[in-house]
């Protein structure tokens, strides 16, 4: 017994030990402007995350929410409708091909997914409605704001030189992520990718 309380309290004082800090990526599109709702590709061997069977991704104020999530392959994603009007889901992506028909807020219908890739979501009563569901048993993301920012933890001195960035504007394939430089810059770290919002 007296071994598994030495064993504990050293665990202990090694996790304690390991000071994670918080740092600011941003992304910014070919014509320098910040990039909003960039994925981050964070590789799961690099920093390991539990796995979670289970995901959601609600429809508020005729919006998808959130707009880019990842999940592990064989996910189950509920899709809540939080809206007082019905809405309707879809998907004619190659990785997922789905629907689910005009349903209220009281229903919460759910799509396992079961293959790779990248799944555009849409509602056939609202065009505006677009989210983008990527699945892969390889990568988590972190997703830039409206400014093009988000936050990734590392722990002491481990250093972030690259990272790699899709947006929906590359296209619906994972391999068309692109490696980014990061440079820091005013406090933060900051990455160009080379793509462009599509002419009107």
């Amino acid at each position: 017994m007296k071994h598994y309380f030495v064993a504990a309290f050293l665990f202990f004082l090694s996790v304690s030990n390991v000071i994670a800090e918080t740092i600011t990526v941003e992304i910014l599109a070919a014509n320098g402007k910040p990039l909003k709702n960039a994925a981050l590709l964070i590789d799961k061997k690099m920093f390991p995350t539990e796995g979670n069977k289970e995901a959601i991704v609600d429809q508020v104020d005729k919006q998808f929410t959130p707009i880019v999530s990842a999940i592990a392959l064989g996910t189950d994603v509920v899709f809540p409708n939080s809206d007082n009007i019905r809405h309707n889901v879809y998907s004619f992506s190659e990785a997922k091909t789905f629907e689910l028909k005009l349903y209220s807020d009281k229903e919460q219908p759910s799509v396992n997914f079961e293959n790779e890739g990248i799944v555009t979501l849409g509602c056939n009563i609202h065009d505006q409605m677009v989210a983008y569901i990527l699945v892969s048993d390889n990568y988590d993301i972190a997703v830039t704001n409206e400014q093009g920012l988000t936050e990734l933890n590392l722990t002491e001195g481990e250093k972030l030189e690259a990272i790699t960035v899709w947006h929906h504007w590359m296209g619906d394939k994972l391999s068309q992520a692109e490696n980014v430089v990061l440079t820091k810059k005013a406090g933060k770290l900051t990455g160009q990718v080379q793509v462009s919002p599509p002419e009107q």
